[in-house]
């Protein structure tokens, strides 16, 4: 397994399927939800890294893979711990 891996599945929250990083955020209502994805979309845009994300009511779903390379990459890992800050923010 490879450290990117390793360290991929030490991210509090995050799974791991293949090569790619998924997590699903839940709020208390759908407008706290949508703060987070535009914090998501700011990060991604800055990174040019752009995830999937999944909106459902409360629940938003971001993954996450650096699809140029057919893996993950250190880019997915640092996109992972951002989503994490702006959740916890």
């Amino acid at each position: 397994m490879s450290q990117i891996k390793k360290t991929a599945k030490a991210l509090p929250g995050w799974t791991v399927e293949g090569e790619a990083l998924w997590r699903t955020f839940t709020f208390d209502h759908f407008l706290k939800g949508i703060d987070f994805v535009q914090n998501v979309a700011a990060y991604s845009e800055g990174a040019q890294h752009h995830p999937v994300i999944t909106i459902d009511h409360t629940a938003v779903s971001i993954k996450w893979t650096t699809v140029d390379e057919g893996k993950l990459t250190q880019k997915d890992i640092d996109a992972a711990k951002a989503c994490n800050q702006f959740f916890e923010n």
